[in-house]
């Protein structure tokens, strides 16, 4: 397929699975933003709105692996179909949820048919665009919504809250989902209609061992800095899940089944190492999120809705860094990602100077700061995300692209453990109590901003070791009716 192949059918049906990935993005921020009105109007705990929004990520993590591999086997477009209605129906029920109690229920529900969705709209971009310059544009795209879920899951939702529609509070934030889903289903029918994969039966005992072992890593990580020490117990039962699972999977490919984690997608050419330097990435991009919101509100005493506006130069940033990827590709000689996660790296390092500005100076240089954060992170995903579908055949995009977006999840979970738990100890408190000292915000942050651009020159250092394991060539499946001599090997 070229570029002049695809038609405005197909695009149409790529813009809907686009609009599903801004939705899982904002999803992921907007009730953070939303949080104390969501705890004033249902009379919630602090430990129910902390479930409110771990219930999703928990659940989306956990599902992910098995939402990928079952596209592989109904179909990509089926499943994303499928998870759209479901995520729309569920978004409902969120908005519509009469106390704290069923808005977790419905949030973990939404989570979990986010997993069904989310992990098709990388395989659905592989299996629809096998022209390797449209595909890179398309992934550019890819990149800028996400730098606008970004932007509307913490600023826009923070606007919605503040608007108050209708008197409903905070319940439009959720709500808005509804009428996006229906658009996407409409649209999402335009899109070719992908095969069933191998047939094989699903892994339903290796899905069950992910659905044990993800959230027992993923709960102490979330809520183990600041949360109680039994928690903790959850990484032994992860350790002895993830043990089981391996030996489980080994013994299934052995028999000639199909594991939830094929053999030669883990062990493609520098598919392990493009795996950590995603968890090393998002790692340091949700510690830098965390912190960064620390000291704002409350260190610098901002509110949260300036707080989430602050936030949009991140957004825009990481945009425009990835729309122009393929523009910077073609006019610098050294890697892409490498120099992003540099400037990260340079950047966290001034935020570190920034504190030792005086306070009332201090909003427009980390606006200015997190902007340019936003700048290097964009010249990081496309690529890294393009490299890792150039490892694998259009028929194991579902694979790898679950593998990713899990290890994605745990990044985000492990860089708020750790980020936080080492703002906590440098600061010597738990940020918003009262009587802290501005001077120990400010230390803290420097630590921490510090810690994280260490993190940062790490995820370089990978990208550039990455860049030197160029993908095998990846025989793509021959259709029924082409001759032999039609099957191509192609790199992203």
């Amino acid at each position: 397929m070229t570029d002049v192949s695809l038609s405005r059918r197909t695009w149409l049906g790529l813009a809907a699975v686009l609009a599903a990935t801004f939705m899982t993005q904002v999803d992921g921020f907007v009730v953070n933003v939303a949080s104390p009105s969501i705890q004033r109007d249902l009379d919630a705990g602090f430990d129910q709105i902390q479930f409110i929004g771990a219930a999703y990520v928990i659940a989306f993590g956990a599902l992910l692996i098995t939402g990928a591999r079952l596209g592989d086997r109904a179909g990509h477009r089926a499943v994303f179909l499928w998870g759209v209605a479901g995520f729309t129906l569920t978004s409902l029920l969120c908005g519509l949820a009469p106390n704290a109690e069923l808005l977790i229920a419905a949030r973990f529900l939404q989570g979990a048919t986010a997993a069904f969705m989310a992990p098709q709209v990388l395989s659905i971009i592989r299996a629809t665009v096998s022209d390797t310059e449209q595909r890179a544009k398309v992934i550019g795209v890819y990149g800028v919504v996400i730098g606008l879920g970004v932007i509307s899951g913490i600023a826009g939702g923070g606007i919605l809250v503040d608007l108050d529609i209708a008197g409903l509070g905070w319940r439009p934030v959720l709500l808005v989902n509804v009428p996006i889903g229906v658009a996407i289903l409409v649209f999402g029918r335009l899109l070719p209609t992908s095969g069933a994969g191998t047939g094989q039966r699903l892994d339903l005992v290796g899905a069950a061992l992910t659905t044990i072992g993800l959230p027992a890593l993923l709960v102490p990580l979330i809520f183990g800095p600041g949360g109680s020490s039994w928690l903790w117990l959850g990484l032994i039962l992860a350790a002895v899940a993830f043990a089981v699972f391996a030996v489980q999977q080994r013994a299934l490919h052995q028999r000639g089944g199909d594991p939830l984690f094929p053999p030669r997608v883990v062990t493609a050419r520098g598919m392990r190492l493009s795996l950590l330097t995603v968890m090393s990435l998002f790692a340091t991009n949700s510690g830098l999120f965390l912190v960064f919101t620390y000291y704002l509100q409350t260190g610098l005493g901002l509110t949260p809705f300036v707080a989430g506006l602050m936030f949009v130069p991140l957004g825009v940033g990481f945009s425009l860094a990835s729309a122009a990827n393929r523009w910077l590709t073609r006019r610098i000689s050294a890697p892409i990602p490498v120099l992003g996660c540099a400037t990260v790296a340079v950047v966290l390092l001034g935020g570190a100077v920034i504190t030792q500005a005086p306070q009332d100076a201090q909003p427009v240089l980390l606006a200015v700061m997190i902007g340019v954060a936003g700048l290097g992170q964009g010249m990081v995903v496309a690529p890294l995300v393009a490299g890792i579908l150039s490892r694998v055949r259009p028929d194991e995009a579902g694979a790898a692209s679950g593998m990713a977006t899990t290890t994605t999840q745990l990044g985000l979970a492990l860089g708020v453990a750790v980020a936080g738990a080492w703002y906590r100890t440098v600061l010597g408190a738990t940020p918003g109590d009262p009587g802290v000292p501005f001077d120990d915000h400010a230390t803290a942050f420097a630590a921490a901003a510090v810690l994280l651009a260490v993190l940062a020159t790490a995820t370089s250092l990978l990208n550039a070791r990455l860049h030197r394991i160029p993908p095998d060539p990846v025989d793509e499946p021959v259709e029924p009716a082409a001759p032999p001599t039609a099957t191509t090997a192609r790199r992203s």
